[in-house]
C-alpha cells in the first residue's frame, strides 16, 4: 500500500510539510455572494449536516388543469436528488423530502409573471408572495430548513432556464418558521439532470461555477470547470462537488485535509473525492483569498460517467461571487479533449493528471507530479515548493 511508504510530513527539501488543515490554508470568507471561504460558516444558511426537512408545494395556474399529479412531478426530482447528496457527503447529510399531496392554485396565469431566467424583480416578488399567500392556509411550514415552490411544469409561461434559488432581504416568517430563500421550480418533465441537486447546492451557499456570457456572446458557459462539479453543469459528466466544496460543507474530517506549506518536497496519498475515507483535499495558499487545491477523482458513484480518473487541481479565489470564476480547473492536458460526443466542455474533460505526469505553477512555487495509482484508488502525489521566482513552467511537465 502507499500509505505505508509515505507520510504526511515526509520531506526532501529543508522546511516543507503537510499538516492537517490550519490556519495557514483558510481562506477567509469575503463579502461577495457565496464566497469559497472557509474561515468561517456563513450566516443565515441551514446547514447541510445531519438530517434536513425539505418540503415541496406544486402550484397550478388557472388557465391549465395540471396533466401531471403532484406524485409524478415529485419522482422527477426525488428520490435522485437525496441519493446524490447521501453519496457526496458519504452519508453525513441526509435530505428528507415532504410533499404536499395537492395542487396549490396560483390567482393568475403563469404568462402574468413574466417568468424568465432574468425575472424582473416586480415579477418574480409578485410570483412569491402569490405562492405564499395561497400555500400559507393549506400547507404547515413549521419545522423545515428547504422549502421547494414547484410550478406546474405544463402551464404556458413556465420557462425551465428561471428555475433558481430566491433570496430574501429579509426572511419572511410561515407558521413561526422565518425562511430567508427558496428554491422556485420551474422544470420540464423529465427535468434536466441534476436540476434539483444544483439548487439545493445554493441553498446550503454553494456558488454557480459556470460563465455567463455577455448578452449576445456565443461563448462557452462551462469554460471554468467543465464537467466537474455540479455547481458548474448539472449536465456535467463529474458532478461529484469538489473536496472543497465538500470542506466548506462539513463533510470532510480535519485530518482530511491537508496544508502545505514552506519550501520542498512532500508525498501524498490522495483517495478519490468520491469515496469514504482517506485524505481528500491538499491545500498551497496561492495568496490572500487564494489557493490551489489537489484531489484525485474516479469514475464511480455520482462520477460513474467522468471521462477520466487521476489527480484534478484548480484554483480557488474566496472573493469571487458566484458566477464570477472563484474556481478554475487547470487544465493538466493543454491542447487536448476529450469525450467529444458526451462532454459539456471537452477541453477540460481530461484535465486530471496521471501517472508520471506533473503540473506547475506559473511562478513556479509549486509543482505536482502524480508518481502512482494502486489498485484500491488511492493515488501517490508528490509537491514540490520552491521559492518565488522558481523554475515552474505553467503547464504540465
Amino acid at each position: 500500500m502507499l500509505g505505508a511508504l509515505v507520510a504526511w510530513t515526509l520531506a526532501t527539501g529543508p522546511t516543507a510539510h503537510a499538516a492537517p488543515a490550519s490556519a495557514a490554508c483558510l481562506l477567509p470568507r469575503t463579502q461577495v455572494h457565496h464566497s469559497e471561504g472557509v474561515d468561517t460558516a456563513p450566516a443565515g444558511y441551514a446547514k447541510a449536516q445531519g438530517d434536513v426537512q425539505a418540503l415541496m408545494v406544486f402550484l397550478s395556474f388557472p388557465d391549465t388543469p395540471p396533466a401531471l399529479t403532484p406524485q409524478e412531478v415529485a419522482a422527477d426530482h426525488y428520490p435522485a436528488t437525496s441519493d446524490f447528496y447521501d453519496q457526496a457527503s458519504y452519508g453525513k447529510f441526509r435530505l428528507h423530502l415532504h410533499t404536499v399531496d395537492r395542487w396549490v392554485p396560483m390567482p393568475h396565469s403563469a404568462t402574468s409573471y413574466a417568468i424568465s431566467r432574468d425575472w424582473a424583480a416586480a415579477d418574480r416578488t409578485a410570483y412569491l408572495r402569490d405562492a405564499l399567500t395561497a400555500a400559507d392556509p393549506v400547507v404547515d411550514f413549521r419545522g423545515y430548513d428547504v422549502v421547494y415552490l414547484v410550478a406546474d411544469p405544463d402551464a404556458p409561461g413556465v420557462d425551465s432556464d428561471a428555475t433558481k434559488v430566491v433570496n430574501l432581504a429579509s426572511p419572511v416568517t410561515l407558521d413561526g418558521n422565518p425562511l430567508a430563500r427558496m428554491v422556485t421550480v420551474f422544470e420540464r418533465h423529465p427535468p434536466d439532470r441534476n436540476v434539483l441537486a444544483h439548487e439545493t447546492g445554493h441553498v446550503f451557499d454553494l456558488p454557480d461555477l459556470y460563465y455567463r456570457p455577455p448578452v449576445g456572446s456565443t461563448a462557452d458557459w462551462d469554460t471554468h470547470v467543465g464537467d466537474w462539479d455540479l455547481m458548474g453543469s448539472q449536465f456535467g459528466l463529474a458532478p461529484e462537488p469538489f473536496a472543497w466544496h465538500k470542506w466548506k460543507l462539513g463533510w470532510l474530517e480535519p485530518g482530511q485535509v491537508g496544508c502545505i506549506t514552506g519550501t520542498g518536497t512532500t508525498y501524498h496519498d490522495l483517495s478519490p473525492d468520491e469515496t469514504p475515507g482517506g485524505t481528500k483535499l491538499l491545500v498551497v495558499r496561492t495568496g490572500a483569498d487564494s489557493a490551489l487545491a489537489i484531489e484525485a477523482r474516479s469514475a464511480t458513484g455520482n462520477d460513474a460517467t467522468a471521462c477520466r480518473e487521476g489527480v484534478l487541481l484548480y484554483r480557488v479565489r474566496s472573493d469571487r461571487e458566484s458566477g464570477d470564476g472563484p474556481i478554475d480547473v487547470l487544465d493538466g492536458h493543454p491542447g487536448h479533449s476529450a469525450c467529444a460526443a458526451t462532454s459539456v466542455y471537452p477541453p477540460l474533460a481530461d484535465a486530471p493528471l496521471g501517472v508520471g505526469e506533473s503540473y506547475a505553477l506559473p511562478d513556479g512555487t509549486t509543482r505536482v507530479t502524480v508518481t502512482g495509482h494502486e489498485p484500491d484508488g488511492a493515488w501517490a502525489v508528490k509537491i514540490t515548493e520552491s521559492a518565488p521566482g522558481g523554475d515552474g513552467a505553467g503547464r504540465p511537465g
